[in-house]
């Protein structure tokens, strides 16, 4: 049934009374507080969490983080690619929806009944839309530490991104870049990662997406998703090239500097992240 929470409401009034969900019927709780947020009250409670079991392997991982798919990990045996293609859509929606909104607004009178109402919708909305995409980097960020816990990781490597942020890449390109939500999932991680005694370690990606793995050495900018060496005397392909990033990573982090003929996973899975069934706004 799940547990009632009681909160005063005043002398000579009646307690509000809340329903917990489920997962918090056998936890301690600690501390309950409503905050306002964005136009609506937000139940935040505090409770004891047993402390989790600290990984005692050795292995390394690497990580590239990107904006279509939120993280591609990898040990150099395995990888991993989580899909953040759901967050790319919410984003979208989000611009749509907020265009309408503005347009809307925009053509009503100050202080009048009809602005407040879209106003009040308009937060309603965007409640919404954040508390998806907060549940959507949760879900990454998890299922990327149970991958690491499955295969005793205690270092992971992690890409920054920086310098692919700040090129300018034409109005739309910039806007979905702006939008990448890459510092709250490697906040996350980080934090998740460190409650299990692994540690997170940001490096610069450079090269990493790009510089072939048989004779190290760098080629042309890649616009597929499937590694092309540019070299006529190569052409090897075949890899996807986030799982390439990763490697090159994990290969840049480990060795100091890319290596010749490196090992790459010899199993690669594709993952899209499992979330809650989205409920329409009011």
């Amino acid at each position: 049934m799940g547990r009632i929470l009681r909160l005063s409401n005043g002398r000579g009034k009646e307690p509000l009374v809340v329903k917990l969900p489920e997962r918090l019927t056998d936890t301690v709780v600690h501390q309950a507080q409503l905050v306002w947020h964005r136009n609506q009250y937000w139940l935040h409670v505090t409770v004891e969490k047993p402390a989790p079991l600290k990984v005692r392997g050795d292995v390394t991982a690497a990580i590239d983080p990107g904006e279509v798919h939120a993280v591609t990990i990898t040990d150099g045996n395995d990888a991993l690619v989580i899909s953040g293609r759901l967050l790319r859509s919410l984003n979208r929606l989000k611009n749509k929806e907020l265009r309408k909104f503005q347009r809307a607004i925009s053509k009503t009178k100050k202080n009048s009944r009809k602005r407040k109402r879209l106003l009040a919708k308009k937060y309603r909305f965007l409640n919404w839309i954040e508390r998806q995409k907060e549940h959507i980097l949760h879900t990454i960020s998890a299922n990327a530490v149970r991958w690491c816990l499955q295969r005793n990781v205690k270092t992971v490597y992690i890409g920054d991104p920086e310098s692919v942020r700040k090129k300018d890449c034409g109005k739309k390109h910039n806007q979905r870049i702006g939008q990448w939500a890459f510092g709250k999932l490697r906040d996350l991680l980080e934090y998740k990662l460190k409650r299990r005694g692994i540690k997170l370690t940001a490096v610069d990606e450079r090269g990493t997406s790009g510089t072939c793995p048989r004779y190290a050495g760098n080629t042309p900018k890649q616009n597929a998703r499937v590694y092309r060496c540019g070299n006529a005397s190569c052409g090897f392909t075949g890899i996807h090239r986030d799982v390439l990033g990763a490697s090159g990573i994990l290969d840049k982090s480990v060795n100091d500097g890319f290596t010749k003929g490196r090992k790459l996973p010899a199993t690669v899975n594709y993952l899209r992240p499992k979330v809650l069934t989205p409920k329409k706004a009011a």
